[in-house]
């Protein structure tokens, strides 16, 4: 399952993070946030950002 984690530091800087999210679907979570926010100033893909959706499910499935 994924989740959407939202940090705000003391200098009012944003960080957004999808959890759990497979493939480009952690940009579809992430999406009405960054636009509600203003523009986004940096974006860092994790390496599941880089993962099919079937080879996500795959890991899952084995448990890791």
């Amino acid at each position: 399952m994924a989740e959407i984690e939202i940090i705000v530091s003391k200098d009012g800087v944003v960080t957004v993070e999808a959890k759990g999210a497979v493939g480009a679907t952690c940009l579809d979570l992430t999406r009405a946030i960054e636009n509600a926010l203003g523009e986004v100033e940096s974006r860092e893909c994790k390496v599941e950002f880089y993962e099919s959706v079937a080879e996500g499910e795959q890991i899952r499935q084995q448990g890791g």
